[in-house]
């Protein structure tokens, strides 16, 4: 069974980088990996060595060779959670809204 991380709307699962996976060149000290659509509170991914971001069709994919965290821009909302290392596949929970009838993805 793989491992999967949930943290606020966002979700890392363990998985494998596909082949053709082009790699991401992240600048900065950390990767959003779920935008705050209102509060500014994105969900991010701490960028160090041996920490590097894929992507293939649209999703997106982590490996670590090192520890890293999966934690908020704003501390007090959610915990920390240590990812250990890995190749993760990252995304965005998806609900179910009776009233449509449609699934969507979880906003923040």
């Amino acid at each position: 069974m793989r491992k999967c991380i949930v943290h606020g709307e966002a979700f890392v699962s363990e998985s494998k980088i596909p082949q053709g996976a082009v790699r991401i060149d992240v600048k900065e000290a950390f990767k959003i990996i779920a935008n705050s659509e209102t509060t500014g509170n994105h969900h991010v991914i701490d960028v160090k060595e041996g920490v590097e971001f894929f992507e293939k069709d649209g999703v997106l994919y982590l490996k670590n060779e090192v520890e890293t965290d999966v934690r908020c821009v704003i501390t007090e909302r959610h915990d920390n959670i240590t990812l250990p290392a890995g190749e993760w596949e990252i995304g965005i929970q998806q609900e179910y809204d009776p009233f449509e009838a449609r699934t969507r993805r979880v906003a923040d």
